[in-house]
């Protein structure tokens, strides 16, 4: 058996009672349960199934083909269901759990996308106008630790301490924002925007 932390990013009605849960995790990356009876009329095996919620599980690695793990336990850490408030953060972030899932794989791990996507619901639960280049800098994270962002940052100074300071902003709840200029940061959210395209294009 295996346990780790697990963010649900997507349910999915299966047959006429179960659900298939799909989400991330920082050691196994994407992870995807095959949830029996979990709709059910007064069904309690998976009370927690709502977007957006942390929780620890326990499941069983496969040995055939199948994606789909079996689930033994799960134990309620968080719920961010108040970005439900946010409908424009909600929209927002429902969209990038749409990317990720199309651009990760079972059982390879993502500790800084789970960290930056943990952290970015924490900062989307407030009014969006305040959390603009939150989910870009979380964007760059995932970007970054599949090894999509050019090696030119590398051998320029200036673009490394910039992009450190994006990476410690996205993962590290109480960081403050970069101090750059509104421009600066709507070229680099047209930057990471247009690099997250290039890879959904592959």
């Amino acid at each position: 058996m295996i346990k780790t932390d697990y963010i649900i990013l997507r349910k999915i009605p299966y047959q006429e009672s179960s659900l298939i849960v799909s989400g991330i995790s920082p050691e196994c990356g994407r992870l995807d349960f095959l949830l029996k009876g979990a709709r059910s009329a007064g069904a309690k095996k998976f009370p927690f199934a709502g977007l957006f919620r942390c929780m620890n599980v326990e499941f069983r690695e496969n040995t055939g083909a199948s994606t789909l793990f079996y689930l033994k336990s799960h134990e309620p850490k968080i719920s961010f269901d108040a970005i439900a408030n946010q409908p424009e953060n909600y929209i927002a972030v429902c969209e990038y759990s749409s990317f990720l899932l199309r651009h990760t794989r079972p059982m390879l791990e993502l500790p800084m996308t789970y960290q930056a996507f943990y952290t970015l619901l924490s900062r989307l639960t407030s009014p969006p106008d305040q959390n603009y280049f939150a989910l870009a800098a979380a964007k760059l994270v995932f970007l970054y630790e599949s090894g999509f962002v050019p090696d030119e940052t590398e051998n320029d100074p200036g673009k490394r301490i910039s992009l450190e300071k994006i990476l410690d902003y996205a993962m590290i709840s109480g960081a403050e924002c970069p101090d750059f200029s509104e421009k600066y940061k709507q070229d680099l959210i047209h930057w990471i925007d247009s690099l997250g395209k290039y890879v959904s294009s592959l």
